[in-house]
């Protein structure tokens, strides 16, 4: 990874902090994209210790504002010369609130965020010999049958929360799949991933709905708690796999777990479903002024 740029949001702890030590590790340029500017100073003093490695930095960024996010894309496209990988890590769970313009936070963050973060970084990965875009999605995109709410994207009626997070997980795999199609036969591939069921933040906002009940089953079950849910640092093995690993060079539109390519669900491989999302996506995050914003120099 020497002489690599690579931008990873929610880096600031879970997954994406020990996908950044280790990436930092073997020479990389990390760059932490996160919200909170005091909680990711201090994981960046833990990456550098934890790496050996001084050549990671911040970048500020609200995955659930259009404006932060062009904002941000805008700064990185005025210092930076290319983009050797990008990895769509940050994830929001359980959430109730609406983003900033307005969209249910789940499909907002974990969704449409990152739709336009990578859509307005696609230059500087062109000018990369090669580059790769990762977009953490879960094992949930196949729960329930779920399927992308096209009547009522915002979830406008009363909803399961849990429901709404695996939607937007869909949707990351739809984005992977169609982006793939657009991309191909260009220097980027792009690919998709499950990271496992994760002790991390997400994890605790969860038990935090649920604390007194879950306590107690947690004491329980600690043995078996422990035998399936993963360490972040083993959580963060196929981001790493994927980011890193040359023989992945010209594998793109793949879904994976355990570093090895899988099947995802039935419904992530619609490829009509994929263009209507990719149409929808654009709309709703106003893509061609934003586009426009941040070329404008």
């Amino acid at each position: 990874m020497d002489g690599k740029i690579v931008i990873i949001t929610g880096s600031n702890s879970g997954v994406g902090k020990h996908t950044a030590i280790e990436l930092a590790k073997r020479g990389a340029h990390v760059i932490l994209a996160c919200r909170d500017r005091k909680r990711t100073e201090k994981a960046l003093k833990e990456i550098c210790k934890l790496s050996g490695s001084n050549n990671v930095e911040i970048e500020i960024v609200d995955l659930a504002s259009l404006k932060s996010i062009q904002e941000c894309a805008k700064r990185l496209r005025g210092r930076l010369s290319k983009l050797d990988v990008l990895i769509n890590n940050a994830g929001v769970m359980m959430a109730s609130e609406k983003s900033a313009d307005g969209y249910e936070m789940h499909f907002a963050v974990n969704h449409l965020g990152h739709f336009l973060l990578t859509n307005l970084l696609l230059d500087l990965m062109k000018n990369a010999p090669s580059a790769r875009i990762i977009n953490v999605s879960s094992i949930s995109h196949a729960f329930l049958n779920i399927t992308i709410n096209w009547d009522d994207i915002n979830f406008t009626k009363p909803y399961w929360k849990f429901n709404a997070y695996s939607h937007s997980k869909l949707a990351n795999i739809l984005f992977t799949n169609e982006l793939a199609r657009r991309l191909q036969n260009t220097n980027i591939t792009t690919n998709s991933l499950h990271p496992g069921l994760v002790r991390t933040e997400v994890i605790r906002n969860i038990l935090g709905h649920y604390q007194i009940i879950l306590n107690t089953l947690i004491l329980l079950l600690t043995p078996i708690w422990y035998c399936l849910i993963k360490s972040p640092e083993q959580g963060a093995q196929t981001s790493i796999y994927l980011a890193s690993d040359r023989r992945l060079d010209h594998v793109t539109g793949k879904y994976f777990k355990e570093c090895k390519e899988c099947s995802s669900s039935k419904t992530s491989l619609d490829q009509q479903a994929a263009k209507r999302l990719w149409k929808l996506s654009e709309e709703m995050t106003h893509l061609d002024d934003a586009l426009k914003y941040v070329r404008n120099n």
